[in-house]
């Protein structure tokens, strides 16, 4: 399902078309850590809403070349991505630590975004959760500010080669058990459509081939964002979980104080449900609009 693109240059992007190929146009930011492969997740809900979801894989992952970390970069690899395909105006979607990829596209493109669909996505964990900051984060994120960013990097990396390196080698069944036992306590929206999981997990695992991808991101949004969210002037539906123990529902508030163009939806449910279970309720509302 995966497609590579070659930017003006010379780093290459990989990126999924999937849904309705006539529908609709929405991006997919996926979440942390993921590829465009994630996409196959939703897949089918576009395909029934009339959407179109091209998913770009982010720098890091997957075939997508590594590049500095930062939110801001993101636009110009999207407009990119867009132009190659044809597409002028577009819907994004944000899942997860894809939330404030898709809201920094939106700023920079006031023109192009139409919507911005944000599921469960992170504020600045610094302002909003810095409790859950630990030292080394700390330290990866001053030695960027500093300018050092191989080095933060390099912080970033070992990190979460610790966290989730051991996954790599294990047997598909033994790599579902370890991947459930970091999940958080409770049902699991997931684990209602064995498809769906399988396809997750496949897609997780090659996320986490290298740290580099999950690096990046966390670097991007953990700490000061580097654009103003004031320039996001499209709507933005921002949607979380009551019970998300993951991303909860103060990351959303915070997000709606600084978006005035922004309506804050809490629903039932925990981190899948909100990131995957209503896609299909975003799907309805741009396929309506």
């Amino acid at each position: 399902m995966f497609t590579t693109a070659t930017l003006s240059d010379g780093r290459t992007l990989e990126y999924a078309d999937v849904g309705d190929p006539s529908g609709t146009p929405m991006v997919l930011c996926h979440g942390t850590p993921a590829t465009a492969g994630q996409a196959s997740v939703i897949a089918g809900s576009a395909a029934r809403r009339g959407v179109r979801l091209v998913a770009p894989t982010r720098p890091g992952y997957g075939a997508s070349t590594l590049s500095p970390p930062g939110l801001a970069a993101s636009a110009p690899d999207v407009l990119e991505l867009a132009d190659q395909l044809g597409i002028e105006r577009f819907a994004l979607m944000g899942t997860s630590g894809g939330g404030p990829f898709a809201l920094a596209v939106a700023g920079a493109a006031p023109d192009r975004a139409a919507l911005v669909s944000v599921h469960a996505g992170p504020g600045c964990w610094a302002q909003v959760n810095p409790d859950v900051l630990g030292d080394d984060d700390r330290r990866a994120l001053d030695l960027v500010a500093a300018g050092d960013v191989d080095e933060g990097m390099a912080v970033m990396v070992a990190l979460a080669d610790a966290d989730l390196g051991g996954l790599r080698e294990l047997s598909p069944a033994d790599f579902s058990v370890a991947l459930a036992r970091l999940a958080p306590p409770g049902e699991n929206w997931l684990d209602r459509y064995p498809d769906l999981k399988r396809a997750f997990q496949a897609d997780f695992r090659r996320a986490i081939a290298t740290g580099a991808g999950m690096a990046r991101d966390n670097l991007s949004w953990l700490a000061s964002w580097d654009f103003d969210l004031a320039t996001v002037t499209s709507p933005v539906r921002l949607v979380y979980g009551e019970g998300d123990q993951m991303i909860p529902p103060r990351h959303g508030e915070w997000l709606r104080e600084r978006l005035p163009s922004s309506e804050l939806h809490v629903v039932p449910g925990g981190h899948g449900d909100v990131t995957f279970g209503a896609a299909e309720e975003a799907f309805a509302a741009l396929a309506s609009g």
